[in-house]
């Protein structure tokens, strides 16, 4: 049996028809524009060039500082006063650093006196303090004043002596980068006491890896008054220069569990794996596999190897 449509249902079906190709037509059209416009990002990727780059190494090691001392104690019970200050203060051999209950309290030998403790001076030494790990070296350990006025109590503390000259040692763990491991090897690291202050050298004593860590007792080239109000310092090691060349961090890509870029070779894209480091404003320094001037495709993530057209 034949059917037979009426016309309204003829005209309704031609316009379902009709539409479903104009949305075909539209949806082919899409498609094709699409891969016209990939095409052309493909074959027109923004380009720019490696330019000559230098990276400062600098390693902040946080650690501690050691030192011998002596504890003063009070000669007799009563107030206390100290005519040179509460320090740290250069004293000589003799000099009256404290008064209490009509008594003088004076230097034993030269160096620095400093009227506080901080309650690490009798257990302060490397050999205990070598087996700590590096958590350990990030407590504060502060100089807590006593203060001009106070009372004191016979045999009590009342301060300490910091022989001078002595050598100034600190421990710390670092992380390895630059020429650090090259310092290692010398015995020597360049240090500064910050970034800008000159290059002096401090004696390296012992080293140790630990992990991705390393370990490192040295000699300080300095001990300035001021480094006894704390046992906690952050030694500044100069690590020497990076030089590569400079490119966007867009152009760098992980692919295949490689780290590279797109370079660009006459009329031809090539991924080449690189070495380098990322470094500020967004720019990563590479150390190998790339030359300056080398030309390169600016956003990697949108490339691809093959052909370009690059006017």
């Amino acid at each position: 049996m034949v059917r037979r449509y009426k016309p309204e249902e003829k005209k309704r079906s031609f316009r379902i028809t009709y539409w479903l190709g104009v949305a075909a037509i539209a949806a082919l059209w899409a498609w094709g524009f699409k891969s016209y416009f990939n095409r052309y990002e493909y074959l027109h990727p923004g380009i720019t060039w490696a330019v000559p780059g230098i990276e400062i190494n600098v390693i902040n090691v946080k650690g501690l500082l050691l030192w011998k001392e002596a504890l003063l104690k009070a000669p007799a019970s009563g107030q206390l006063s100290f005519p040179l200050g509460k320090g740290p203060v250069r004293v000589a051999r003799g000099a009256v650093v404290a008064r209490v209950g009509g008594r003088e309290v004076k230097a034993f030998q030269q160096g620095y006196f400093v009227a506080g403790v901080d309650g690490q001076e009798s257990r302060w030494r490397y050999s205990e303090l070598w087996q700590e790990s590096a958590e350990f070296f990030q407590k504060p350990a502060k100089l807590r004043f006593i203060a001009d006025g106070a009372s004191a109590s016979r045999g009590g503390t009342i301060g300490k002596i910091i022989e001078q000259p002595q050598d100034l040692r600190f421990l710390g763990y670092m992380k390895l980068k630059g020429d650090a491991e090259e310092q290692i090897r010398r015995k020597k690291f360049r240090v500064r006491m910050d970034v800008d202050d000159t290059v002096s050298r401090a004696d390296i004593r012992v080293t140790q890896k630990a992990g991705e860590l390393t370990k490192i007792y040295v000699t300080m080239p300095w001990f300035p008054p001021d480094l006894v109000l704390s046992r906690n310092y952050t030694l500044t090691i100069d690590a020497g220069l990076t030089k590569g060349a400079l490119v966007p961090e867009s152009a760098i890509l992980e692919k295949n569990g490689s780290r590279g870029l797109y370079l660009v070779r006459g009329a031809r894209v090539i991924f080449t794996p690189v070495e380098g480091i990322m470094i500020e404003n967004n720019k990563f320094l590479v150390t190998n596999g790339v030359s300056v001037g080398d030309a390169i495709v600016e956003n990697a993530a949108e490339a691809r190897e093959g052909r370009i057209q690059l006017w």
